[in-house]
């Protein structure tokens, strides 16, 4: 069974600041309303290194934890963009790669964006949600759009839910309950009408899939069921018909770990907009 991919090193991502350099991409400070455009400097721009102590910086003891990421830092540069005395965000390049960490008023990082591949254009950018999980959202084909989020452990750093996101919409997300890197649940939109209506469980921990559940007629609850009952690998008992209760798609949907982003983004109820990924 699949396990789910840790997209970025999320460790130390609460920090302060320091400094970064050239004009970043269409930076914003509010992780809900990042965007993706060209950055304005390009990576073979050459941009001298700032002391750290020429500014006052948020409180870090080191340059990385400062910044939020870790690595060999070439150079870095705070900025304060809105003139009120704070920092705002900082750019720097660690280990090549062009980054920009966002502060709170409290110094707390927001987001760190980093250009990965060199282009000018950011294709992963790591933000804290409310409930202290690390998304980690990554343009996979440099189209500005995300494809893929991971979301992390704040304390371990351990995934716990991957999304994958086709057209603005969740197509699929891996679940790792118990957190013992072992996919448990795959909740699929396999028809492409932004709701879940398949789902793929692993119920006894075994890394293998032993039950599949289907929504067959969008109404929110499994008509279709099908289960290894053995252990071997193959499915040998079916369960079908409107008299069999398989349980709800939300009954699922509710045990989702870090914030439940899915209803509100990819419209799993026809009164519910699609906001921004």
């Amino acid at each position: 069974m699949n396990e789910i991919s840790a997209a970025t090193d999320t460790s130390d991502d609460r920090a302060s600041a320091a400094e970064p350099t050239a004009s970043s991409a269409e930076v914003t400070a509010d992780p809900s309303t990042a965007t993706y455009g060209d950055s304005s400097a390009t990576a073979s721009e050459s941009v001298p290194p700032a002391k750290v102590d020429a500014v006052d910086s948020p409180a870090a003891s080191t340059v990385n934890e400062a910044i939020g990421v870790d690595g060999q830092v070439d150079y870095v540069s705070p900025r304060d963009v809105d003139g009120d005395g704070l920092i705002d965000l900082t750019h720097s390049r660690v280990d090549g790669i062009d980054t920009t960490t966002h502060y709170n008023e409290d110094d707390t990082i927001t987001l760190i964006e980093q250009d990965t591949d060199s282009n000018g254009t950011y294709e992963t950018a790591a933000a804290q949600q409310s409930d202290g999980t690390i998304r980690v959202a990554e343009d996979l084909d440099d189209d500005g759009d995300v494809d893929l989020a991971t979301f992390h452990d704040p304390v371990s750093g351990a995934p716990v839910r991957q999304d994958t996101i086709e057209g603005g919409a969740i197509t699929e997300t891996l679940i790792d309950s118990n957190s013992d890197g072992q996919v448990d649940v795959v909740l699929i939109d396999s028809n492409g009408d932004g709701r879940f209506d398949t789902a793929m469980l692993d119920s006894d921990a075994d890394g293998r899939i032993n039950a599949t559940l289907v929504d067959t007629d969008g109404d929110g609850r499994f008509d279709l069921g099908e289960l290894d009952s053995n252990g071997d690998g193959n499915f040998d008992t079916v369960a079908a018909g409107a008299d069999t209760d398989l349980g709800t798609i939300e009954s699922l949907e509710s045990a989702i770990p870090a914030d439940d982003n899915y209803h509100a983004q990819a419209g799993t109820y026809p009164a519910e907009s699609q906001s921004d990924l």
